[in-house]
């Protein structure tokens, strides 16, 4: 079996709001990810994000920022998650994925930087600063909405900076994540680009009866269509609505997007563990990293292939990923203004 990959973890976030990820926590009922346990269940990468959340108060919430106008509190906030995994990478504890040699480089976990939220993006040609430190995947808002587009709790489209940012991802090859976009907004992408879109960690609108934050049947096939994937979510609440989710529910969505798509491909693993809620909002015997093996013979009794299995915990994602990452970056050789290009890592170091 290959290593495990998870297309959307908060790990920074986690970093400043419930502790030290260097170090399992002394108790798993409020967190299970940290890189230990990360390493203990067998992922070899994981997409982890920059998370930005508008209107809360920046000095209690430092992932926090005033709203879509507030340029400097967005880039101040990305900046200090940035921080934190490069001080990780530093220290010999992660590696930073920004090509597709460093995807299939052995070596710690490997992180590919999704932005979750991108109010710290200027314009166009801060995407290719953005770029040049790492960013390989990014998401244009959280539920709240952006500058640039609007979230699931918010519901418009595109603004023509998102437009604009959109073009400059495709020459950048930025990776669109299109979990949170408002239906309108996640029209406006597909309309805008004819590249790859993934759901990092989205589960299927059908079984739940509604609700922007999760992906429509018709949204599937167009996402499975363009060769991207939908990474299961394991909140509790995104897999069963008014009542405990179990595994089967898990099983469930994974079986109704392989459907809906037409292919088991487009199928792969988005845990979002720990980015908002606790291990005990998570179904019982899937609440830590360790546990997310347990899916994988509910799969096979279900019918799913040792290679359809793989694909799920691992090759889809890598498909998707190694695809992005082999695309050409030479936009981001933009000299930076406000965000300097990085030295190289033994001199960050």
């Amino acid at each position: 079996m290959q290593p495990w990959i998870d297309g959307h973890l908060d790990l920074a976030y986690i970093h400043q709001a419930c502790g030290d990820i260097r170090r399992a926590p002394a108790t798993t009922e409020n967190r299970c990810v940290s890189l230990p346990a990360l390493q203990e269940g067998g992922f070899g990468v994981v997409a982890a994000t920059i998370f930005l959340e508008p209107g809360v108060d920046a000095s209690s919430h430092p992932w926090g920022y005033a709203g879509p106008q507030d340029l400097a509190g967005a880039q101040r906030a990305a900046l200090a998650q940035l921080a934190i995994y490069e001080s990780l990478e530093c220290d010999g504890l992660l590696r930073i994925i920004r090509t597709a040699a460093d995807l299939h480089a052995r070596g710690p976990l490997g992180v590919v930087l999704l932005m979750e939220g991108a109010d710290a993006i200027a314009d166009a040609a801060d995407a290719a600063r953005w770029y040049s430190r790492g960013i390989r995947m990014c998401g244009l808002t959280w539920a709240k909405g952006t500058r640039h587009a609007g979230g699931n709790a918010e519901g418009a489209g595109l603004t023509a900076s998102g437009r604009e940012l959109i073009t400059a991802f495709d020459e950048l090859g930025i990776l669109h994540d299109a979990s949170h976009l408002s239906d309108a907004a996640f029209d406006d992408l597909l309309a805008h680009t004819t590249r790859r879109v993934v759901a990092s960690h989205s589960n299927a609108r059908t079984l739940l009866g509604g609700g922007q934050r999760h992906i429509t049947d018709a949204q599937i096939r167009e996402v499975a269509r363009r060769g991207g994937v939908i990474g299961l979510n394991l909140y509790g609440k995104f897999l069963a609505a008014g009542r405990a989710a179990t595994i089967d529910d898990a099983i469930a969505h994974i079986d109704h997007v392989a459907a809906t798509a037409g292919t088991r491909a487009a199928c792969a693993f988005g845990s979002d563990f720990d980015g908002g809620f606790t291990p005990m909002d998570v179904p019982e015997g899937l609440r830590s990293p360790q546990q997310v093996h347990a899916l994988l013979p509910r799969l096979r009794a279900r019918g799913w292939s040792d290679q359809d299995c793989n694909g799920f915990a691992h090759g889809n994602w890598l498909r998707v990923l190694d695809a992005s990452l082999s695309m050409s970056g030479q936009s981001a050789s933009a000299a930076a203004d406000n965000i300097s290009a990085p030295a190289p890592r033994s001199a960050r170091c």
